[in-house]
C-alpha cells in the first residue's frame, strides 16, 4: 500500500489540493502498477511562520517577493512610453 504525505504551506484552494492529490495517485499508479485502492493520499499544511528555507520564513519570503513584483510592475509601468500626446504629434 503506497502512502504518499505531501507538506506544504497552507492557501491553497480545495480543488487546487483535489487535483494534486488525483495527479499523485495517477503517477502512483501509472509508476508503481500499484492497485488505484490501495494508494493513500493526504496534505499536512503548515502555517507560512512554521517554515524556513535558507534561513528565511516563508511569511518573509512571500513578503518580499510581493515587494520585489510590486517594484517591478511599478518600473515596468514608468518605462511605459505614455500615450497621452503621442498622438498629437
Amino acid at each position: 500500500m503506497p502512502l504518499v504525505n505531501v507538506h506544504m504551506a497552507q492557501g491553497r484552494s480545495p480543488e487546487q489540493k483535489k487535483a494534486l492529490m488525483a495527479a499523485i495517485t495517477d503517477a502512483v499508479v501509472d509508476t508503481l502498477d500499484a492497485p488505484r485502492d490501495s494508494v493513500r493520499v493526504w496534505i499536512t499544511e503548515m502555517s507560512n511562520v512554521d517554515y524556513m528555507a535558507g534561513g528565511e520564513l516563508l511569511a518573509d519570503k512571500q513578503q518580499r517577493l510581493a515587494a520585489e513584483r510590486a517594484a517591478a510592475a511599478e518600473r515596468a509601468a514608468a518605462a511605459e512610453p505614455s500615450s497621452k500626446g503621442e498622438a498629437d504629434g
